[in-house]
């Protein structure tokens, strides 16, 4: 009932505000077009009014929108839309079975975003690099048409990497369900490798650049400030937590519950991301000694339906009301799944390993911090998912992907040990993402109880 009355107030408040703004940029236009004619009713092109507003008419896009007549020539929003969201793109570019590549003739419209009458990216500079990128891909696939690449390859990665057209800089929304997943880009796809056990000094660490570089994916939407990743203030937080079975320590949730593997069998939970936190927890609790609480709630679903929109609102009511009734609860794992177009796998003694990537959201984007989303143990959840990546660098080395950073809060604001998991892929099997269980268990052991097993 919660979850419906959640949706039905968000859909509200669009369909308000939508119905406002289009009204009163209608007025706003009718008012302009009023106040600029004279008396015969002509609107001359000398009215210092008309002008500005003719001008406000061609230059602001959803005013452009409104006020077009030809709608393929003048429709920036719709243009500056298709180049924005990975779905738009896919169905406005034209594919010739003949020929397996992209159409790439403007005349085609196939690329709506760097055509001519898109203005916000109509520049000689952007279309070519954009169009270069793609004659680029399809020359390359067309020599590699014997191989299919389903996993990621260094150096395929090196190649062809940097021609990805997302052109907005953002980490990637699969809008058709709800899902964030990373593209296959040299940003997102660099792993760790075999460190072979290797220990970071502090003096490494202080180097923001050395900690950056080696421990650390930035995404473009938000922004770093140095006094949030001060290494010495990292690395040396207390995360010790006294082993105990009397009272519940450790919860472990699912955000997105409904997220599997590549051979995951429909319909049963055992082979989606919450058996596979079934097993971790029995790890910690049965092997390590912790009271762990095991939250299978489907936060994700409405109804019988798939519903990520939402998740993150719904799952913070059920946590909320969780850790009210279990105060002792000192450690929070959010365990996800992610989604790309390559597999992330290691080995660890002789056995294929999914890896462990940590996410944390710095509630800040490029122009500052989220006010709204603030969180006030956004530097212990950041001392939480360093010192986890360093001990398990230092205990299986390949286990770490590097630790992934993004704008928003991702309800880690509740507790100073948070921590949001993205194992593997779902390109993994349902194998690899509980061998990883076992070693992620021991490397969770070791750091809170400050015991070598």
């Amino acid at each position: 009932m919660r979850r419906y009355k959640y949706r039905v107030i968000r859909l509200f408040h669009i369909m308000v505000w939508s119905l406002i703004i289009i009204f009163s940029l209608n007025l706003l236009i009718k008012c302009i077009r009023i106040f600029g004619t004279d008396s015969s009713g002509v609107t001359p092109e000398s009215n210092l009014v008309t002008t500005a507003g003719n001008y406000m008419v061609q230059s602001i896009p959803i005013m452009d929108y409104i006020s077009a007549s030809d709608n393929n020539a003048n429709n920036m929003l719709f243009n500056n839309l298709v180049g924005t969201f990975p779905i738009n793109r896919y169905v406005t570019e034209v594919y010739d079975d003949t020929d397996n590549n992209y159409i790439e003739d403007d005349s085609t419209d196939a690329i709506f975003f760097a055509n001519e009458s898109n203005l916000l990216f109509n520049n000689d500079l952007y279309a070519e690099l954009i169009l270069q990128g793609i004659k680029t891909y399809n020359e390359q696939a067309t020599n590699q048409s014997t191989e299919v690449i389903n996993e990621y390859d260094e150096d395929t990665s090196d190649k062809l990497g940097n021609i990805s057209l997302s052109g907005n800089g953002l980490m990637p929304i699969d809008i058709i369900n709800g899902e964030v997943y990373m593209k296959n880009d040299s940003k997102s796809t660099e792993t760790l490798g075999s460190q072979n056990g290797e220990y970071f000094t502090l003096k490494q660490l202080s180097n923001r650049n050395f900690l950056l570089n080696n421990f650390y994916i930035i995404d473009s939407a938000t922004r770093i400030v140095d006094d949030l990743f001060d290494a010495k203030k990292l690395v040396k937080e207390d995360m010790k937590l006294k082993v105990s079975s009397d009272k519940p320590q450790i919860l472990i949730y699912h955000t997105h519950s409904q997220e599997a593997y590549s051979d995951s069998r429909k319909g049963k939970e055992a082979d989606t991301i919450v058996g596979v936190g079934t097993y971790l927890t029995n790890l910690l609790t049965e092997k390590y000694g912790f009271n762990v609480i095991h939250d299978k709630s489907k936060y994700d679903m409405m109804e019988g339906y798939l519903e990520r929109n939402l998740a993150y609102n719904h799952a913070a009511d059920g946590l909320k009301e969780i850790l009210n009734k279990n105060p002792s609860i000192e450690v929070v794992i959010d365990l996800h799944r992610d989604g790309t177009d390559y597999k992330r796998v290691t080995r660890i003694n002789g056995e294929d390993v999914a890896q462990v990537m940590l996410f944390n959201g710095l509630s800040r984007n490029t122009k500052g911090k989220i006010t709204y989303l603030d969180n006030p143990y956004l530097q212990d959840n950041l001392a939480f998912s360093l010192q986890t990546q360093l001990k398990g660098r230092e205990l299986y080395p390949g286990l770490m992907y590097k630790n992934y950073l993004h704008a928003y809060r991702y309800n880690m604001q509740y507790r100073k040990k948070s921590l949001l998991v993205e194992l593997g892929t779902d390109k993994n099997t349902v194998k690899e993402a509980m061998n990883a269980m076992d070693y992620f268990a021991e490397v969770l052991y070791q750091l809170l109880s400050g015991e070598s097993n």
